[in-house]
């Protein structure tokens, strides 16, 4: 078992973008990467700064990969200049900190799994909810309305909590959405309580909220498709952030005199288990048996290099994306692991990442 400090690299374009994505990919000799189908949501009409309603949605390629921290400038400068992120409409880019754990000839040294996730002080939180299929554009909405950055809806199925809410779990299904957005650190939280507020996610069986860490990111502004003018809303507030050399001068207050008092998760980490297509269920019943409460479950295709550098091979395969104690993480890996993550017929890696707070329902108070 290896286990490696590596720069997690999350990138979200059109496709019309996406060639040349691939191209800094191959300049910059990352040799692995997943694909994931996603959609923006972006409105086509506002009138006085608020959004009446009327969307658009359009497809969107997102790439996952990652690098050595050593490099991680380098092919992010690199993928910004050849993709021509610093224009709007294009896409975004995002970079974590995370560990990469992978399989090798000798995996009991279970040892190695007490490893702490870096957490530093950074411009950026991200915010991640699922919710029910169906209702992702309502909580983009949210954050279109509110002047965040362009949002990414997934698609993806639940495991766990609905699996465990007996009778309940007829009217919950399992068809997922998750909305990811990355804002200025100082909106994050504010944002978080919007989604939860709008989404309805302090009722049983609505949806899932974390907030995370971002160490750099480049955000698309254009949220909507509507622009009568020299320059757009987004352009100017890009100028103005340059020029202050922060985002600290558009802080926003999300907060209300008559919010509720929530019961938010601390101390906790993001597990992303990545394995060969239909392997995903079987490896989240051994974590969720170690403690995890859930996860959703995507499929994807990975992409890799071979050995010539001439051909690159390609394959279904699942992400398994769980938010759990930091506590807990080294009894869920510990428990894939001996369910045979890491062998030939499940060729599994694993990327833990931090987390800041999250949020679901969970009862009253008593």
């Amino acid at each position: 078992m290896k286990v490696t400090e590596i720069s997690k690299f999350t990138c979200s374009v059109y496709k019309f973008v996406a060639p040349l994505v691939l191209d800094a990919l191959k300049d910059n000799h990352v040799n692995y990467h997943i694909l994931q189908r996603a959609r923006s949501v972006i409105a086509t009409n506002k009138r006085r700064g608020f959004f009446n309603g009327d969307i658009a949605e359009l497809e969107v390629e997102t790439y996952h990969f990652y690098t050595d921290p050593k490099d991680e400038k380098a092919v992010y400068d690199s993928i910004v200049a050849k993709a021509g992120l610093n224009q709007e409409g294009r896409g975004s880019l995002c970079v974590e900190t995370a560990i990469l754990i992978e399989g090798g000839e000798d995996n009991s040294n279970i040892g190695s799994l007490d490893f702490t996730v870096k957490s530093e002080a950074t411009d950026f939180t991200g915010v991640y909810a699922i919710t029910q299929r169906g209702r992702g554009n309502d909580l983009a909405r949210i954050a279109v309305n509110n002047g965040s950055c362009v949002p990414y809806v997934f698609h993806g199925k639940g495991g766990g909590i609905r699996d465990r809410m007996g009778l309940i779990r007829i009217t919950i299904p399992a068809e997922k959405e998750m909305l990811n957005i990355v804002v200025a650190e100082h909106n994050g939280n504010g944002l978080m309580n919007l989604l939860i507020d709008g989404g309805q996610l302090d009722r049983p069986g609505m949806g899932f909220i974390f907030t995370y860490p971002v160490k750099r990111a480049l955000m698309d502004r254009k949220s909507t498709l509507t622009v009568k003018s020299a320059a757009s809303i987004g352009q100017i507030v890009a100028a103005i952030d340059e020029l202050k050399n922060s985002t600290e001068w558009r802080k926003k207050s999300y907060i209300s005199a008559d919010l509720p008092e929530r019961r938010y998760f601390e101390n906790l980490e993001n597990i992303m288990l990545i394995c060969d297509d239909t392997q995903a269920e079987a490896m989240l019943q051994a974590a969720m048996d170690a403690g995890a409460s859930g996860a959703t479950i995507s499929t994807c295709r990975s992409f890799s290099v071979q050995k010539d550098q001439n051909s690159t091979s390609q394959k279904a395969v699942e992400i398994s994306d769980m938010v759990v104690g930091s506590n807990q993480k080294k009894d869920i890996i510990t428990a894939v692991m001996e369910k045979g993550f890491f062998g030939k017929e499940i060729n599994g890696r694993i990327i833990v990442k931090k987390s800041n707070l999250a949020f679901s329902y969970v009862g009253k108070k008593k």
